[in-house]
């Protein structure tokens, strides 16, 4: 974004712009409050402006993400990298750590160093105005990534999150489990209430009674697991399905403190688990097959939005 991108919206010259925020007095005090409107709608400052004025586009690709220490996060940003590296782009990356107020800074700042395109997980999946419009009113694309934004249709590659819990719990289910407890993830997440959706479904189609005692609602983290699974000891449940990695290790960290077993089940598989002999049911996402995605959509400038089915394991 530069002072010809707030000219063009609206409808100044890059002259009168550069007077308004040069403070020259010899500017309307409607024409002054009509760019000072527009770049606080933006959340834009001067200095960012004048700092971009002779840039163009700099081949450089944002990736928002809310939580690089997630393992499935840092793996699928790991393949992202790969593919634009290959082009010549280089990649900057904004941790929000799961904070709204670092997610609108990080936000701001993106637009203010005129990138040629953002891959975002956002945090949420509603808001009350869609966080990304401001980029795309400057012509910066956005992809969304894992994290669908409900009531939007912007493109992105997201994981068929109902099959995948549905498989799992189908699997547990013929396995004998009649007492499946679930750990959620925040349920104002549309990935969350998919997986939930899933589990729910598979309860119905095998003829089993969905239990609102085993839903045990988490946000994706270690300790929401740890603090679930300290719940689920003292109840019937042979079977602990964690609807995330992060919160897999919690459930983990619980069990072997208290020296106890119960059929585990992930949504995302972990292979450090594989090492360390853990038997855990979960689902293998293509994460090579959505970075490609994101790369090709941002690359070729589509719409597209794509959903990824996840493959069992385990």
């Amino acid at each position: 974004m530069t002072i010809k991108d707030i000219a063009k919206e609206l409808g100044l010259s890059v002259a009168t712009v550069s007077r308004v925020l040069n403070k020259h007095k010899n500017v309307s005090f409607e024409t002054r409050k009509k760019v000072q409107d527009l770049m606080d709608e933006t959340m834009y400052t001067p200095n960012a402006i004048a700092r971009n004025l002779s840039n163009q586009n700099n081949k450089t690709i944002a990736v928002l993400v809310p939580n690089i220490s997630n393992p499935f996060f840092a793996d699928l940003i790991n393949i992202i990298c790969k593919y634009f590296y290959k082009v010549g782009y280089g990649i900057t990356l904004y941790n929000t750590s799961e904070d709204l107020c670092i997610e609108e800074a990080s936000i701001k700042k993106i637009l203010e160093q005129r990138v040629s395109g953002v891959v975002a997980i956002l945090m949420k999946s509603k808001y009350v105005k869609n966080p990304l419009d401001t980029l795309e009113r400057f012509h910066i694309p956005c992809v969304l990534l894992d994290r669908e934004l409900e009531d939007s249709d912007m493109p992105g590659v997201f994981i068929d999150n109902i099959k995948g819990a549905y498989d799992i719990t189908k699997k547990l289910i013929t396995e004998g489990h009649k007492d499946i407890a679930i750990i959620t993830g925040d349920l104002n997440l549309k990935t969350a209430k998919d997986r939930l959706k899933g589990y729910e479904k598979a309860h119905r189609e095998m003829g089993l009674d969905i239990n609102s005692k085993n839903i045990y609602i988490g946000d994706f983290t270690l300790d929401s697991g740890y603090n679930a699974a300290c719940k689920i000891l003292e109840t019937n449940s042979t079977a602990i399905f964690a609807c995330n990695n992060v919160m897999l290790v919690g459930v983990l960290k619980l069990l072997t403190e208290k020296n106890k077993h119960l059929r585990l089940a992930c949504f995302e598989s972990l292979d450090i688990l594989n090492i360390l002999n853990y038997n855990v049911l979960s689902c293998n996402i293509p994460l090579e097959e959505m970075g490609k995605e994101v790369f090709e959509i941002l690359k070729n400038k589509t719409k597209d939005r794509i959903y990824i089915e996840p493959v069992m394991r385990g």
